[in-house]
């Protein structure tokens, strides 16, 4: 992967955080790295791997193409609205379990109009 496409998708996954309202360490606990890791993502100078990739886009409410296209700047396919400071882990685990199953539902009602 190019670097120029790796600081886009860490550009892009640093802003779909911070507009999701959550802190790195609370990504990090959610999908189970540390947050230095998430930090090099965030930067472009590690590549991520796509299952991880799916993990903070289902979290974040965007499709994993949002992240790896370089194509306009979009809102989430799924916005929840909540304070993320007010929230405990489970909450928060809670939040991302409906952001997946409602972008995924978004999804197959897009595939039956096709």
């Amino acid at each position: 992967m190019s670097a120029q496409i790796l600081k886009d998708m860490g550009r892009r996954l640093k802003e779909a955080r911070k507009k999701a309202g959550l802190t790195q360490e609370q990504v990090s606990k959610l999908v189970a790295i540390n947050k230095v890791q998430l930090s090099y993502y965030e930067n472009g100078t590690r590549e991520i791997n796509i299952t991880l990739l799916e993990k903070l886009a289902n979290l974040y409410g965007y499709s994993v193409k949002y992240f790896i296209e370089n194509g306009p700047e979009m809102e989430p396919d799924v916005q929840i609205a909540f304070r993320a400071e007010e929230l405990c882990d489970e909450d928060l685990e809670v939040v991302s379990f409906a952001k997946t199953f409602l972008k995924n539902l978004s999804e197959m009602r897009t595939l039956q109009r096709m």
